[in-house]
């Protein structure tokens, strides 16, 4: 029998030093993706296989931790066109993820689809070579781009809807909930002609809830008027402004913020005489009122439910697949009236 391919054996083929084939195969963001794709795929050629056992004690050694290592969680960012980079929202759904991970033992690799550029089979290699056992997926819209993912070898949850018909365990905003929780106050501290803006794109890739929230909402209220939505490719000063100046609503909804600056230009009085709510006020660019939809803690329960999984060692597709939601948080804010926050009870 040959004998089993070392680290070092493996370094020396492919001319790196042994520290930096050692963070290749585990991952770190250290290593170029050109150079980590060339090891993983050199390891794979020469059947090296990595001691699972032993890296996770080097693991918890490194990092110097004093509870108990428990093994490895990634998170995976899907991008699409329409949104090819890591928002600031997403960010902070994976510091919370991560967070939540080093308080129940186990270490969170962070993997971007659109950075790496590298297949399925390699993503896998990594990820087995680090002695991953869950995966979180982080989407941007529905796509089918991870339909040749080994289902069956991972614990897995996906953060917003990765398909149409969800067939992962799921965590994501409720944002039926949360707008129309948010609607009761702003129309219990007095707002009678309130509008709603969203790009298609913000709206389709949530199923268009967030239209669907505000639509609902409009039809039963007999007192918030009838502003017909502003909905666009790419909201715009010019068409924004001029849905604005056809409805005049005393208080505008929307996720650009932008929409302040381009009333007060047109002399409109923010927030007297008409007041702006940002529909995610995690990603706002000035201060102001809206929806803190608390990013952070969809990472957290994310990674608590994915742990879950992992000690019941629940692999593979689930044939139920469930959705946890969790509920925005109202913010104040200059944007709104004195005294028109609400409080619905």
């Amino acid at each position: 029998m040959p004998p089993q391919p070392s680290l070092r054996l493996l370094a020396k083929a492919a001319g790196v030093s042994v520290a930096t084939a050692s963070r290749a195969l585990s991952g770190h963001p250290a290593v170029l993706p050109e150079t980590r794709a060339r090891i993983v795929a050199l390891a794979h050629d020469q059947a090296y296989l990595r001691n699972d056992i032993v890296a996770k004690l080097m693991s918890h050694v490194r990092t110097a931790r004093t509870q108990q290592f428990y093994g490895n969680i990634a998170v995976i960012h899907v991008p699409s066109v329409a949104q090819p980079r890591l928002l600031a929202n997403q960010r902070q759904i994976i510091a919370g993820a991560k967070t939540r991970a080093s308080e129940l033992g186990f270490q969170l690799y962070e993997f971007s689809l659109s950075r790496e550029k590298l297949g399925t089979k390699s993503y896998v290699r990594i990820l087995k070579a680090r002695g991953v056992q869950g995966v979180i997926f982080l989407y941007t819209e529905p796509t089918n781009v991870m339909a040749d993912f080994p289902w069956e070898d991972f614990s897995t949850i996906q953060n917003d809807y990765g398909s149409n018909e969800p067939v992962l365990h799921t965590v994501c905003l409720d944002q039926f909930l949360s707008l129309t929780g948010a609607m009761q106050r702003l129309e219990a501290g007095g707002y009678r002609r309130i509008g709603f803006f969203i790009s298609n794109f913000k709206d389709s890739r949530v199923g268009r809830r967030w239209s669907a929230a505000f639509t609902s909402y409009q039809q039963h209220s007999k007192v918030i008027g009838r502003v017909p939505m502003h909905t666009a490719e790419k909201i715009e000063a010019g068409p924004f402004l001029q849905w604005y100046e056809k409805h005049r609503p005393d208080l505008v909804i929307g996720h650009v913020d932008e929409a302040v600056t381009w009333m007060e230009k047109s002399g409109v009085k923010v927030p007297n005489e008409t007041s702006f709510f940002n529909l995610n006020w995690s990603e706002r660019t000035r201060p102001c009122a809206g929806l803190d939809l608390r990013p952070e803690l969809q990472g957290s329960v994310s990674m608590e439910n994915l742990v879950a999984q992992i000690q019941r060692t629940e692999r593979g597709l689930p044939q139920d697949p469930r959705i946890t939601m969790v509920q925005a948080r109202w913010v104040d804010g200059p944007t709104l009236r004195p005294g028109s926050a609400a409080d619905s009870g």
